[in-house]
């Protein structure tokens, strides 16, 4: 019997909670909905079903050819299947229901959705998918749907896709799901009074394989069957299975165990105090009994009670099941806390650090599947470019913190599935910039376009770009892009000066580059020196200790006033103006770090490190200054301690860049990145260096660190209206760089 789903199970309750609260709902029982057809396979291979439970808890199915709404039953179960290995089905006969219709014989592709819950669209390519009838009510009832965990299942082999969906008085409910696989891409368009929004996904069958196994580690790859191109929920394969229930334990059955393990220990002796959004905020911790024990801080649940009877296992970790889906004591408030475990677990949110972790964020998107062991098929689904917004559902608990692809509108008048997704409707750049980088060779598929700067792996994906996934790019005139084979700027590189069709046979000598590339760094051809200096590299080091760093490799922390580290005989190659940048991360209340050049004999000025919430939470923070061509003993000093500095980079700036003002007041002086004047400012701040930090964002912080201004960056900032006092200008570039400044206001 088909087993509802969590998004059925829990629809009411947490919809309330995780969704916005709606208007007043008018709903529509006789709903428009239209199938697409956005690929290469025709209509009449592809074949469409309705099922789900009528207003009165009937199972019913809806008549696509005719939109008529009929009670299951058994007399439906007419059409002859296969018998995989005995199984003849429920029926002992290996005949199922003649429920589905072709999309060829489907008016205008279109039925009409009545009043419906626990709906499925389910649509097959190549032949329909073989369900059994049992009944509209009673014991029992419902329908068998596919079960790819059994190998004798009539459906093995069919590639389906499915829309879930609730359409009642409150209003259209529906997403498209990857929760249970992945088999072909599908897109999904609600209308309503004043109401559009889409989700799915933007990419082919084959690109999503290709880029799902470009961006999961080894432990994902099995999850991919290369014949098919179905992506399995890592849960759903024989790797991830953990001897229970009938299976063979797999190679990474206890996946979580080691995070869940370090959760349970370190919640025993502090308090795990966690925000959930409209479900307010919850603190407790796991006693004796192995019971993990919250109660609501504030907010929805306020002084109830959520219950966690055990540690939970890798399987129930990865699926929201067993004791992440039971009711203990206030039922409500349990299902609640633990989908939130759910989320956090998968997306690896929940800190297990030695220190004490005091309040944490699980509606921080932004802190979302940075650390392993995670959900990288969750992730996958929400990286820039594979889905609309970058919404899914990658788990079944994903609508915490609104990352589903949940479409919801009291009053909808239009639905649109498309078999196939969004792939090629759109092939203008997104972004803006002076190099413009795409999928496919000869300038197709995907294009973003980047401004001038570096960018890592991580702000390649945020940008919509995906590991090794460049094939040709289009270079501006007088600019040039650097190519690395691995992240952080390591590796094989590439250096191009102009634009390139195809990143393929032997490019320029050195190779296919072709879906190679990890990190890259746009410059003007008069910044084409760079060189960055890595922290453990230094040949001297005065005070500072290695530790291992988030990023790789090594930084140097437990750094004091005093300490210092120098690199030895580096070439500086002409003079001008150079960019000198500190990847930095403090815990505490940040410092401030200065360079020079020969033991001090030339001085390059101060830089302000701010604080960023974490001793492995880096920020980029700079200043530019002049250097004549040379080679130096290049160092850096601690003015002031409580950061750790992983590396500096040195980088020659193009006279463009640094351009004086045409009327200023007073110049900005050589160590500001931002190249702020007047300093100290009466009404008018203005900004040298902004038209190479288009699109950046601002803040402007008071002496006790409260934002008093923010907006987008422009050339100048009216502060007429500040008191007078000391203020922080903290700019964020487009690819998350941060650069700060100190001004006084008059």
């Amino acid at each position: 019997m088909r087993k509802p789903s969590l998004f059925a199970l829990l629809g009411l309750l947490l919809l309330s909670i995780l969704l916005p609260q709606r208007s007043q709902a008018q709903g529509n029982g006789n709903l428009p909905f239209t199938i697409n057809n956005n690929s290469t396979t025709a209509d009449a291979d592809l074949y469409v079903a309705i099922v789900g439970i009528d207003p009165n808890n009937n199972h019913v199915w809806v008549n696509a050819a005719n939109s008529q709404v009929l009670p299951m039953s058994s007399s439906y179960n007419t059409v002859t299947g296969p018998t995989i290995n005995g199984n003849t089905g429920p029926g002992a006969n290996s005949k199922y229901a003649a429920c589905f219709t072709k999309l060829s014989n489907i008016p205008n592709h279109t039925f009409n959705l009545p009043f419906i819950a626990g709906c499925r669209v389910y649509i097959s390519r190549g032949q329909q998918l073989y369900f059994y009838f049992f009944g509209a009510s009673g014991s029992p009832s419902g329908y068998t749907a596919p079960n790819p965990q059994n190998s004798t299942d009539p459906n093995t082999g069919i590639i389906y896709e499915t829309i879930e969906l609730t359409n009642n008085s409150g209003g259209f409910f529906g997403n498209t799901t990857r929760v249970d696989a992945f088999n072909f891409p599908m897109g999904l368009e609600l209308t309503g009074n004043g109401y559009y929004k889409k989700t799915g996904e933007l990419k082919s069958a084959a690109d999503i394989v290709s880029a799902y196994k470009a961006n999961v580690p080894t432990e994902f790859q099995g999850t991919v069957n290369s014949t098919t191109g179905v992506i399995s929920f890592p849960s759903k394969t024989p790797d991830f299975q953990d001897g229970t229930n009938g299976t063979t334990a797999g190679a990474y059955g206890n996946y979580f165990k080691g995070y869940l393990d370090a959760i349970w220990a370190k919640y025993k002796n502090e308090d795990l105090i966690f925000n959930a959004g409209n479900a307010g905020v919850f603190k407790g911790r796991v006693g004796a009994d192995n019971r993990l024990v919250v109660v609501g801080q504030s907010g929805a649940y306020n002084g109830r009670t959520g219950i966690i009877t055990r540690e939970p296992t890798t399987q129930e970790a990865f699926e929201g099941k067993g004791v992440l889906a039971t009711r203990n004591s206030d039922g409500d408030c349990d299902l609640v806390v633990q989908a939130q475990l759910t989320a956090a677990v998968n997306r690896h949110a929940i800190s297990v650090a030695s220190a004490v972790a005091g309040q944490q964020d699980f509606y921080n998107v932004a802190g979302f599947y940075q650390t392993a062991p995670m959900n990288y098929y969750a992730r996958f689904w929400h990286l820039p470019g594979i889905s609309v917004d970058n919404l899914s559902y990658g788990f079944a608990y994903d609508d915490v913190a609104d990352q589903s692809s949940t479409l919801q509108t009291p009053q909808p008048t239009k639905v649109v599935a498309t078999w196939g997704g969004f792939v090629g409707q759109s092939t203008s750049p997104t972004g803006t910039g002076v190099a413009t980088f795409y999928k496919d060779c000869n300038y197709g598929g995907t294009a973003v376009a980047l401004p001038v700067g570096d960018y890592t792996l991580s702000a390649l994906q945020a940008k919509g770009i995906l590991n090794d996934d460049i094939s040709s790019l289009q270079i501006n005139s007088g600019y040039q892009v650097v190519l690395y084979e691995n992240d952080n700027y390591s590796g094989g590189v590439l250096t191009l000066t102009a634009s390139n069709s195809c990143l393929v046979n032997n490019v320029l000598g050195t190779g296919n580059w072709n879906d190679k590339t990890s990190s890259l760094r746009v410059q003007a051809l008069a910044s084409a020196f760079s060189k960055q200096l890595e922290a453990e590299a230094a040949n001297v080091n005065n005070g500072m200790v290695l530790e291992t760093c988030s990023e790789g490799g090594q930084d140097m922390g437990y750094i004091d006033p005093g300490d210092y580290l120098v690199w030895n005989s580096i070439a500086i190659p002409t003079t001008g103006t150079y960019l000198i940048e500190y990847r930095v991360a403090s815990g505490a209340s940040g410092g401030t770090i200065s360079s020079d050049l020969n033991a001090g004999a030339i001085q390059l000025g101060n830089t302000t490190v701010p604080a960023t919430g974490g001793w492995q939470n880096w920020t980029t923070v700079s200043n530019t200054v002049t250097i004549n061509a040379g080679t130096y003993n290049f160092g850096v000093y601690a003015q002031t301690g409580g950061y750790n500095l992983n590396w500096v980079r040195i980088t020659k700036q193009g006279t463009a860049r640094m351009a004086a003002p045409t009327a200023a007041a007073a110049s900005p002086q050589n160590d500001d990145p931002l190249g702020l004047y007047p300093n100290p400012v009466a009404d008018q701040l203005r900004l040298a260096t902004a038209p190479a930090l288009a699109g950046s964002s601002y803040r402007v912080l008071n002496s006790v660190g409260q934002a008093v201004r923010t907006g987008a960056l422009g050339t100048s900032l009216d502060v007429a209206a500040l008191p007078a006092g000391l203020y922080l200008l903290v700019v964020t570039t487009p690819d998350q760089q941060t650069l700060s400044r100190r001004f006084t206001k008059q």
